[in-house]
């Protein structure tokens, strides 16, 4: 029999033509909600957002990959998949400037006002009977970018075409950045204090969960714009929602949630001064296709009795 390979993130972004590369190799099989039923005979494991940790494990004996779908892999236990010699890929590099446009179009659509305007635009301009609210300049602002890896640095090199202050914090100093593009490198609370845009670019952490909350939004200029397309707990909601009543800053453009999908009954989906998206980032056509290869490499890679490419960080001296 040939070893069995699951899907889980569907045919869209894993369609079934990079599928049918594999099935020389393994037997490949779409799943959805619930198929711990099916991982006692898996090989590799193509996940999404699902938790991978001990209790999804123990269900899959034969497991040799969990192959993460994104670039962000905090939903995967790596401790877990180490301790049972499961190797753990993901997607890095291909998704970075797809986010980068999506970050610089939640902020054009926040700073200019694009989704009241479309409003006002289908209903009340013909009408003669009121204007419409000014929006504010890019240009010229303190762009504050809150890590500075493959994606900030992206967002870095477009915010430096748009006329913007460059400003960033990193534990990492990026000298290359710095020359290139005049991006300054400054303390946490300067970052804080000095941005007029706030962008978010850090993967989840122990250490970067809430990371922003009431104490940093009240460092914070009122007119500051808060954007968010990395991962939601980053960021406290609660105290984002509550700064934003107590108008101790301007507004929010957030792609990622806390809880996913974003509840209706949200607090922040209400208000007129956050723009929603629903983790719309990768969300392209190319991007997805070149994320779909990417992990079918890996499949390939294991399925052919190899060390997988991509795998992640912590795995990069390990060979199972």
């Amino acid at each position: 029999m040939k070893p069995k390979v699951l899907v889980s993130c569907g045919k869209l972004n894993f369609p079934e033509d990079v599928a049918k590369k594999m099935r020389k190799l393994g037997d490949v099989e779409y799943v959805s909600g619930d198929y711990s039923t099916k991982l006692a005979e898996a090989t590799a494991v193509l996940v999404s957002m699902e938790r991978v940790d001990d209790a999804f494990l123990a269900k899959a004996p034969k497991l040799r990959l969990v192959s993460r779908f994104g670039v962000g892999y905090d939903t995967v236990d790596v401790e877990a998949c180490n301790r049972r010699k499961v190797y753990v890929s993901y997607t890095p590099d291909v998704l970075s400037a797809a986010v980068a446009e999506l970050t610089w179009a939640l902020i054009l659509g926040w700073m200019r006002r694009i989704p009241a305007a479309e409003t006002y635009t289908r209903t009340e301009w013909g009408k003669r009977e009121k204007g419409f609210p000014f929006g504010s300049d890019v240009e010229g602002k303190t762009l504050g970018i809150l890590g500075l890896g493959r994606i900030g640095s992206m967002v870095a090199k477009r915010g430096a075409g748009f006329g913007c202050k460059l400003i960033y914090n990193d534990i990492v100093r990026r000298k290359d950045m710095e020359d290139e593009y005049r991006v300054r490198r400054v303390s946490f609370d300067k970052l804080l204090e000095t941005s007029d845009i706030l962008t978010v670019h850090v993967p989840l952490l122990p250490t970067t969960r809430h990371m922003l909350g009431k104490t940093q939004f009240n460092a914070m200029k009122p007119t500051a714009l808060v954007v968010n397309t990395s991962r939601g707990p980053v960021i406290d909601q609660v105290a984002l929602a509550q700064a934003l009543k107590e108008k101790k800053i301007a507004g929010a453009a957030l792609d990622v949630w806390e809880i996913e999908p974003a509840p209706l009954t949200e607090e922040l989906l209400k208000m007129e001064n956050v723009l929603p998206t629903a983790h719309i980032a990768s969300a392209t056509f190319e991007t997805r296709r070149k994320m779909a290869e990417r992990c079918a490499e890996s499949i390939k890679g294991i399925l052919e009795g190899k060390r997988p490419p991509f795998t992640v960080p912590e795995q990069d001296k390990l060979s199972f």
